[in-house]
């Protein structure tokens, strides 16, 4: 019960509940007024809190959704950039298996080079003595086949890159979770990396081979050119080499060369680059040249009814150095063809192909 005093007072009295005991508190107005005052104010600065904290709330939450769908955004790019370079890789890794089958052709295509021109030398030279060939030089596969054979196979304590089959990373299983997926990614990655170290090696293993081919190609020209690998003139061989009944005596003799019967004035040539080592008279050669070739080897000419060239001349292959005649111990016009090497009479018929 509030009760007005004339010195504008208000007095408040207050009954405890229990105890019954009077209380009685006087308020003059301004005070009133202020408490009043207070009050409000009080409560404003409350609402206005609130209101300011509901504000800033949901201005943060307002950010936390903008970063939230920025990050989804930049999530989505990211998986269709990683789809993107997993087809890329996909594509390049179908590439590289077709260069790796392109590889393995050539390498096939190489091997049998070496052997068509392997046999070639062994047919050729061997037989002459002279050492030529492509045995010595190792090419290596570099195509481990266990990788074609299920799950890859690394035994302990080795390393180094290895080949690996692009098609040995496709499963007929479910969708592996993110982390399986990414190992999966970086697994073809490093089976990609393989694969182009494997090509580097194979590569370079080609092209050591085709060098030595084109090297050992261009000293089988070279010797065709300074080994005696011809006739010296064209004709008929009236004579054999070996064993034979001497024309003029008729007893059993030893023959050191091949006698090519042809007309007189036919020419001569050498059979391969050499340097004339001799030309003139040779008792019972007649008119003869001797041309000194490389790896030991010699060639005579004689009979010849002409000699065109001189003593210490450089000759090419195939080069006239005569002319078939009949000077001599000789019953007609005939060459007499003879092939030494190391000073001794060797037999020329593997040096008239």
């Amino acid at each position: 019960m509030l009760e007005k005093k004339e010195d504008r007072q208000f007095t408040i009295f207050w009954i405890h509940p229990t105890k019954g005991q009077l209380k009685r508190f006087h308020l003059s107005w301004s005070a009133l007024l202020l408490g009043a005052l207070v009050l409000v104010v009080g409560v404003g600065l409350g609402v206005g809190g609130v209101l300011w904290y509901q504000s800033r709330i949901k201005k943060e939450l307002c950010l936390t959704m903008e970063k939230m769908e920025e990050a989804q955004r930049n999530a989505a790019v990211l998986e269709a950039q990683k789809k993107e370079q997993e087809e890329k890789l996909q594509q390049l890794a179908q590439e590289t298996e077709a260069v790796i089958k392109e590889l393995e052709t050539l390498r096939e295509l190489d091997e049998k080079v070496r052997g068509v021109l392997e046999k070639d030398l062994q047919s050729r030279f061997q037989k002459l003595g002279i050492d030529l060939s492509l045995s010595s030089v190792s090419v290596p596969s570099y195509i481990p086949l266990d990788r074609f054979l299920g799950e890859p196979y690394v035994p302990l304590g080795m390393g180094g890159p290895e080949r690996l089959s692009s098609f040995s990373l496709v499963r007929d299983s479910p969708p592996p979770a993110s982390s399986d997926q990414d190992l999966g990614f970086g697994r073809q990655a490093k089976a990609l990396e393989d694969n182009l170290s494997w090509m580097r090696a194979e590569t370079l293993a080609r092209k050591k081979s085709l060098e030595e081919v084109v090297e050992v190609a261009q000293q089988r020209d070279r010797l065709l050119y300074v080994v005696p690998m011809r006739w010296p003139t064209w004709g008929r061989v009236s004579s054999n080499y070996g064993w034979r009944n001497d024309p003029f005596t008729g007893r059993r003799a030893w023959h050191t060369g091949v006698d090519i019967a042809a007309p007189t004035g036919r020419n001569v040539v050498a059979t391969a680059e050499g340097k004339v080592v001799f030309t003139g008279w040779n008792g019972n050669y007649g008119r003869c040249v001797i041309v000194r070739h490389q790896f030991g080897y010699e060639t005579v000419y004689g009979h010849l009814s002409k000699i065109l060239v001189n003593t210490g001349e450089v000759v090419k292959k195939e080069q006239i150095i005569g002319q078939v005649g009949s000077t001599g111990r000789s019953t007609g016009p005939h060459l007499h063809y003879e092939v030494r090497r190391y000073g001794s009479v060797i037999n020329p018929w593997p040096h008239l192909p």
